[in-house]
């Protein structure tokens, strides 16, 4: 689309510039320009009807593959040829035998070169056209050159385009030519008159296409920046949609949570004592064992739900990212090795992954993500910490951000599932509280950052975590 704007924008402004040279003056050499006029006509005449008649035996070759149509159309080119040829040498003895006249007129003369460069230009362009519709005839029907047939078809298009311009051009200069012959001085300055406005209307075509051309440059880049918005938009608003619920029902949940939990440290201390009395090994002891286990995991879904309901506040710091990936890899690098699991760290080579956060905080989400990843693999695959800068749009608009992701080789995330992950209490493990990720959306969320995921259900999960990058005056 572009190079087809460029190629207009090449044609219309040539064609601007060039129409002074249409009008001769007017008083001068009348029966030369006559002449000239005259050929002019049949030369634009003549072009027009052989490329249109070349181009429809084209046609006809390609979509009948008749070989009668093969030698028509041989013998066209030739004709189109020799008729090319004859006129270029009639032109040049004319030209130089002009050359030695006294009586001819500089704008005569030079309307002869003229004439004898739009030859030049038709013999280019039917050269041109043919042998890329040649091209065409000995290599139609064949798969693998698809491209290139492409391309040759449309080079042919082109020379037609050409090829007809300068027959339009040669008519165009024939009929101005005729206007200055039949028009007196008056005549004359209304013809310049109306070139002129020509001339400015085809500028203004120019100028307007320039901004056609500019648009179709910058419209690419639009298209990508939406998409990206697109990719990632729905995402972060349906994460902010489930932060807003939870902030609704946060002070429900928080003193649900402490009514529950009151009773359960108070059955629990009792249950401790009672556990003391009965002797170990007995049915009694092992019915309060699993009692008691089974308060403490209790204990451990009140203690996740406040935090979900109402989380503490961030103390933000200056922290860096790369620094905290590898304090998890440290920490839990032997312990999945011992499970056949690599833990693998990749990061910019840069000082500058630095964001404001509260590194507890952050902690607690990473070892989450990364031992959700570990237990997507089934105790073989590896886990990527990966941290790097980017543009990202986060709650302030766009703008710079370092992103840090967790990515596994595991199975992948159901697309059932898919839309629930971020959901309060929903798990697909035994013994989870389907927690995990709420809490952790919701610490990134009061980071200013967004929490998302891509996955490849066989081939892998990234969890993504974008966060603003620390500014300068930020970090002292």
């Amino acid at each position: 689309f572009e190079l087809a704007i460029l190629l207009a924008l090449t044609l219309i402004g040539w064609a601007a510039f060039r129409l002074y040279e249409i009008v001769p003056e007017a008083d001068r050499g009348r029966q030369q320009l006559r002449e000239l006029q005259g050929e002019y006509s049949a030369i634009g005449s003549y072009v027009q009807t052989n490329a249109r008649l070349l181009s429809a035996t084209l046609t006809n070759i390609l979509q009948k593959k008749d070989s009668a149509a093969t030698n028509q159309f041989e013998r066209q080119s030739q004709e189109f040829k020799q008729w090319i040829a004859d006129e270029e040498r009639r032109r040049e003895e004319s030209r130089m035998e002009a050359a030695g006249e006294s009586s001819i007129t500089n704008e005569i003369f030079l309307s002869q070169q003229q004439l004898l460069s739009l030859l030049g230009r038709i013999r280019a362009a039917q050269s041109n056209y043919l042998d890329a519709a040649h091209y065409l005839i000995n290599n139609a029907g064949q798969p693998l050159l698809g491209d290139r047939l492409a391309a040759h078809e449309w080079a042919t298009r082109r020379e037609l385009s050409r090829l007809l311009t300068f027959a339009r051009l040669a008519r165009l200069r024939s009929q101005a030519m005729d206007l200055v012959l039949a028009g007196s001085e008056g005549g004359y300055k209304k013809l310049q008159e109306r070139f002129r406005h020509l001339r400015f209307a085809l500028l203004l075509v120019l100028v307007g296409m320039c901004f056609l051309f500019i648009f179709a440059i910058y419209r690419r880049k639009i298209s990508r920046t939406r998409a990206l918005i697109r990719e990632h938009g729905s995402q972060y608003l349906e994460q902010q949609a489930k932060l807003a619920k939870l902030a609704h029902f946060g002070e429900f949940a928080h003193e649900l949570a402490h009514e529950i939990k009151q009773p359960l440290t108070a059955i629990n201390a009792r249950l401790y004592t009672l556990q003391k009395t009965l002797a170990s090994g007995t049915n009694a002891h092992k019915d309060a064992a699993v009692i008691r286990n089974e308060i403490n995991r209790l204990d451990r879904i009140v203690k996740d739900f406040l935090a979900l309901a109402r989380p503490a506040d961030p103390k933000l710091a200056p922290l860096e990212a790369a620094g905290a990936l590898e304090e998890i890899r440290d920490l839990m690098a032997s312990q999945f090795a011992a499970e056949s699991i690599e833990l693998k760290l990749d990061c910019e080579d840069t000082n500058d992954l630095q964001v404001l956060g509260d590194s507890e905080q952050l902690k607690q989400v990473l070892i989450n993500l990364v031992k959700n990843a570990a237990e997507s693999l089934d105790h073989e695959g590896t886990v990527t910490l990966r941290a790097k800068k980017g543009e990202r749009s986060l709650k302030n608009g766009s703008t710079e951000a370092v992103i840090i992701e967790v990515e596994d080789t595991g199975p992948g995330i159901p697309p059932e599932i898919q839309t629930k992950i971020f959901d309060p209490f929903f798990s697909t493990k035994g013994d989870g509280t389907g927690l995990g990720l709420a809490i952790a959306a919701r610490i990134v969320d009061q980071h200013g950052g967004i929490l998302e995921f891509d996955t490849d259900p066989g081939r892998g999960t990234v969890f993504r975590i974008a966060l603003p990058a620390c500014r300068k005056e930020q970090m002292a």
